[in-house]
């Protein structure tokens, strides 16, 4: 996973707790634990899970528009941990409503908000995604400070958090990729449940990610990642490491 610049093993301490006198950059690095990564290749990765997700932020997010997830676990899971460092995404249908969008959103992505996924028969997965930090947290603050990182409202925020208010938020920034061919994904009954994530490796080829580019350049990414560490630096987080 490292060539695609994966989560590396980092501070463990929570931001603000560091046994120097912090300055705010300082207690940024704390927050997140890992290195920026913004190579725009991902030469030699073996991608076979996918995270399920609402299917117009799965848009959002392969348009540059967004890139963090907020997320806590499912009924059969007691908390959320990403299982892989790099993924497909599994697109899944929510609601209807388009008043969890932020204005605009909606309208730019209208089949994903008409897609129902048990009634398709093949499923078309057309992006991979990186994670670049994660970290948890029972910092509300963070949903505002981020705000700028995605296209949800706080109404659909509060719908996905509000539950199981004891359970820390896994915060996850993402860069994403765009395949030149997309996984096309036989629809299943397995498939469906409530589970955050998709075993696919009975799906996917070696040839997965040939000519996959980046939906944001090297340049812009930097700059969103600095402004999400900056953000990250006026709340309590513990970072993830991932394997």
């Amino acid at each position: 996973m490292r060539a695609l610049g994966a989560p590396q093993a980092g501070v463990r301490h929570r931001a603000g707790h560091c046994h120097v006198k912090c300055t705010r950059d300082c207690r940024v690095r704390a927050a997140t634990g890992l290195e920026a990564s913004t190579s725009g290749t991902v030469a030699g990765v073996r991608v076979t899970k996918a995270l399920k997700e609402w299917a117009p932020t799965i848009e959002a997010i392969g348009h540059g528009e967004q890139t963090v997830l907020f997320r806590k676990g499912g009924i059969k899971e007691p908390t959320f941990r990403p299982e892989a460092s790099a993924f497909l995404f599994f697109p899944t249908s929510f609601h209807t409503d388009q008043q969890l969008l932020k204005p605009g959103v909606a309208e730019r992505y209208p089949e994903a908000m008409r897609l129902e996924p048990k009634s398709e028969s093949v499923l078309q997965l057309p992006y991979v995604a990186q994670v670049t930090g994660a970290w948890t947290t029972h910092d509300p603050r963070v949903l505002p400070l981020l705000d700028e990182f995605h296209v949800w409202t706080e109404q659909f925020i509060e719908t996905r958090l509000k539950w199981r208010a004891k359970q820390p938020i896994t915060v996850m920034e993402l860069r994403c990729w765009r395949l030149r061919r997309g996984l096309q994904l036989p629809v299943a009954e397995s498939l469906f449940g409530c589970f955050s994530w998709v075993d696919l490796s009975a799906h996917v080829g070696e040839d997965l990610l040939e000519g996959a580019e980046p939906v944001i350049d090297d340049a812009a990414f930097a700059v969103r990642q600095q402004r999400m560490r900056a953000a990250l630096g006026g709340v309590e987080a513990e970072p993830l490491v991932l394997d």
